[in-house]
């Protein structure tokens, strides 16, 4: 009994704590700003609550997260010939506006229209699904943009903004369609940590906001949105066997994919460049005496990448200083505020093909300033193989394909372990073993 008293003690203290008033307070504005005012003491819906009328005059004011389906079929690697039975599967998304050309789109995920032969989109509190197409995509990033040819899905429609970035402890809230229910979902927590992460649907390594906020299947896609009703990111994935981690795709990466363009292909990004280099940490004091530091902090380049631009400039046992005038630390960190450090390679992130990043190298005891190009450099294995079927030759009943990643994963989860030791070398280090 004395327990149960405390225990109903905190939970009093806790909701009449000014933070907790507060939350409630810009919660409830926040509604009153989307929703407006009543709309009479005799206007209740079934369950004997005021009905809201619509912030805009008019009654087609729609919410701006939707609910994607999608029908894939990917394609089966140990039998190229074939593909794998067909499924469904259903995300989130939200409207946004192109700055290039003004055009309303869709923004989701890329895993969620992978390989899909047919998507649709449905509005919340609509019945009427829309066809929808994929107009780009980039499976590095985890990102697609969907377009509706239909007019009648974007009456009424009034896309989201995307805000800054945020600092850690910001509330953030994420919207979207959870499986288990059909309607629209809201989730709240609090930015737990920013840093470099491995996005699960293409292992690419890049800047993840994690949040505690619950993030399920189905709300992959949907907004992250800061207590201002701003874009901050798009949820993406969770981390297994965990509970109340998960992972949105920060603004600065969903601004990098917006502007970035390939040549050769308007519907793909270039993709995030890359310096090219194997680097190694200088954690050891003595070490760093004998590469000449004297106080310096840095990480010493222990490869080059033959095919990157930086070959022609750096060279195996430079010592990188600083990237674009930020210091690096002897672990491969720079500071980006009081509490908080990144990679070094998120600054390479920020270029796009073909820019230039100004580096400081020391090279024989003599600091070098030097102006570096960055491009995307393609792995000798690729990590994926979405949307397009393999090719294959046969003769004299071979089967000869193009070694995937995803051809070891016929190995099951355990691929890194059951599969052939070789292959999957050539897979981690992306070039082959020199056993």
């Amino acid at each position: 009994y004395p327990r149960a008293v405390m225990y109903t003690c905190l939970a009093l203290a806790l909701a009449l704590s000014p933070r907790s008033l507060s939350v409630r307070r810009r919660a409830s504005a926040a509604q009153s700003r989307r929703c407006g005012p009543p709309v009479g003491a005799a206007d209740v819906d079934i369950y004997g609550r005021a009905v809201l009328a619509p912030l805009e005059a008019s009654a087609s004011t729609a919410e701006p997260v939707v609910k994607v389906y999608s029908v894939h079929c990917s394609v089966n690697v140990a039998m190229p010939w074939s593909n794998k039975p067909q499924e469904e599967s259903t995300g989130s998304g939200f409207t946004m506006r192109q700055q290039h050309d003004g055009q309303l789109v869709i923004l989701t995920n890329a895993h969620c229209v992978a390989d899909a032969t047919y998507v649709e989109v449905r509005k919340a509190g609509d019945s009427q699904k829309h066809v929808a197409q994929v107009a780009r995509i980039a499976h590095e990033c985890d990102l697609a943009t969907l377009t509706v040819s239909d007019d009648a899905f974007w009456e009424g429609v009034e896309p989201l903004e995307f805000g800054p970035m945020p600092s850690l402890q910001d509330e953030v809230s994420v919207v979207g369609y959870p499986e288990g229910g059909e309607g629209v979902s809201v989730t709240q927590g609090v930015v737990s940590r920013i840093e470099i992460q491995r996005y699960a649907h293409s292992g690419a390594n890049l800047l993840a906001v994690q949040i505690d906020a619950a993030i399920n299947p189905g709300n992959s896609g949907g907004p992250a949105l800061n207590a201002d009703g701003d874009v901050i990111g798009v949820a993406f994935q969770n981390q297994l066997d965990s509970q109340n981690i998960g992972y949105v795709i920060p603004a600065p990466i969903i601004a990098h994919y917006l502007v970035d363009d390939a040549p050769s292909d308007p519907r793909r990004p270039a993709g995030f460049p890359s310096l090219g280099i194997f680097w190694q940490a200088l954690d050891n004091p003595q070490l760093r005496a004998y590469l000449g530091m004297e106080g310096r902090t840095g990480v010493r380049i222990r490869g080059v990448a033959p095919t990157a631009p930086a070959a022609a400039l750096l060279r195996t046992g430079d010592v990188l200083l600083e990237l674009d005038g930020h210091a690096i630390a002897n672990d491969g960190s720079f500071a980006i505020g009081g509490q908080e450090r990144l990679s070094f390679a998120h600054l390479i992130h920020l270029k796009f093909a073909h820019q230039t990043i100004g580096l400081r190298v020391l090279r024989a005891g003599e600091e070098l300033e030097l102006e570096v190009p960055v491009r995307p450099l393609q792995r000798l294995i690729p990590p994926t193989a979405y949307d397009e079927p393999l090719p294959y030759f046969i003769y004299a009943g071979l089967v000869f394909v193009p070694f995937v990643e995803p051809y070891l994963h016929e190995w099951g989860d355990d691929w890194q372990q059951d599969a052939p030791h070789e292959l999957v070398q050539l897979v981690l280090s992306g070039a082959q073993s020199e056993t």
